[in-house]
C-alpha cells in the first residue's frame, strides 16, 4: 500500500511540474512589469520574463510591451497599468481582419512555449474603444484560435484552447490590443526563441548560412518574405543570392515552427 501510494504521489508530482500554470499579471506587477516606454529598439529584439517572451520582430520602434499608467477595473479587480503592443503583429494588418494573413508573427508579437493541451486566457480591451480588435494564437504554422475584443472601453476575459503536444504559441493583433493579464494552463520554461523555433528545424536538417537554406532532409519547405508572400517552395536547398533585403520565415511540411532569416 505504501509503494502503491508513492508512486502516484510521484505521478502527481511530475504531471504538475510538466503542466504548469503561469500567469503574468502585466498590469499590476511593478516587479516583472514595471512602467516603461517598451522593451527596447528592434528589429528582432527578444525579452523574456518569467517564462513569458515579448519580442519587437521587425519594427525599430522602441515600444513594443509598453506599460503605461492607465487605471481600469475588472470586476473586484483594478489593474493601475496597461501593457501595450502598440501595433499589429504582420505588415498590412488592418482591425476589419478577421483572420491573419499570415500564421507566423513579423512583429509586435508575444510567445509562450506549453507543454502540450490547455487554455490562454486574456484580460484586454481593444486599442480603439470605437472598434473590436482580435488576438489571434498560431503556432506558426496554423491558426489555433481568435480572441475578440469588443468595441467600447471595458475590459473583457477571452479564451482560446490548445490541444496538442509540445508547442511554442505565438500571440499578436490585427490592431493594437491592451492587456491586463494573462495566464496558460500548461506553459513550460521559455527563455529562447532560438531555442523553441530554430532548434526544431535545426534537427531536422534546416538551417540559414548566410547565403542557403539547407534542407538535407528533403523536406517540402515554403519560403515567405515579411509581407506574407510565397517567395519559393522547394524540397531541396534554396539559394537566396536573388532575395532582396529583408526578414523571410522558413517553414517545413508536417514540422512545427518556422525559421526566420533576414539578408
Amino acid at each position: 500500500m505504501k509503494k502503491t501510494l508513492l508512486i502516484i504521489i510521484s505521478f502527481a508530482v511530475v504531471t504538475l511540474v510538466a503542466n504548469a500554470q503561469r500567469t503574468w499579471v502585466v498590469g499590476n506587477d511593478p516587479v516583472n512589469f514595471p512602467v516603461s516606454a517598451g522593451i527596447g529598439a528592434g528589429p528582432d529584439r527578444s525579452v523574456f520574463i518569467t517564462d513569458l517572451g515579448i519580442h519587437t520582430g521587425t519594427v525599430t520602434s522602441t515600444n513594443m510591451g509598453q506599460v503605461e499608467v492607465s487605471s481600469k477595473t475588472f470586476g473586484e479587480i483594478t489593474y493601475p497599468n496597461r501593457f501595450k503592443f502598440n501595433g499589429g503583429g504582420y505588415a498590412s494588418s488592418s482591425y476589419a481582419q478577421e483572420t491573419p494573413t499570415v500564421n507566423m508573427p513579423t512583429q509586435r508579437f508575444l510567445t509562450i512555449k506549453v507543454s502540450g493541451s490547455g487554455s490562454i486566457k486574456i484580460q484586454g480591451v481593444t486599442g480603439n474603444s470605437g472598434e473590436a480588435r482580435r488576438l489571434f494564437v498560431t503556432d506558426g504554422t496554423n491558426l489555433i484560435g481568435t480572441m475578440v475584443f469588443p468595441s467600447g472601453s471595458a475590459i473583457s476575459e477571452e479564451t482560446v484552447n490548445y490541444t496538442g503536444g509540445e508547442a511554442m504559441l505565438y500571440l499578436y493583433c490585427n490592431a493594437a490590443i491592451n492587456l491586463y493579464n494573462i495566464s496558460a494552463s500548461s506553459a513550460t520554461t521559455h527563455t529562447s526563441l532560438s531555442t523553441g523555433v530554430k532548434g526544431v528545424l535545426a534537427n531536422n536538417g534546416i538551417f540559414f548560412n548566410g547565403q542557403q537554406i539547407s534542407n538535407s532532409n528533403n523536406l517540402s519547405l515554403e519560403v515567405y518574405n515579411v509581407l506574407g508572400k510565397l517567395m519559393v517552395k522547394s524540397t531541396g536547398s534554396v539559394n537566396t543570392d536573388d532575395f532582396q533585403k529583408g526578414v523571410y520565415v522558413v517553414r517545413a511540411e508536417g514540422i512545427q515552427g518556422a525559421l526566420k532569416f533576414s539578408k
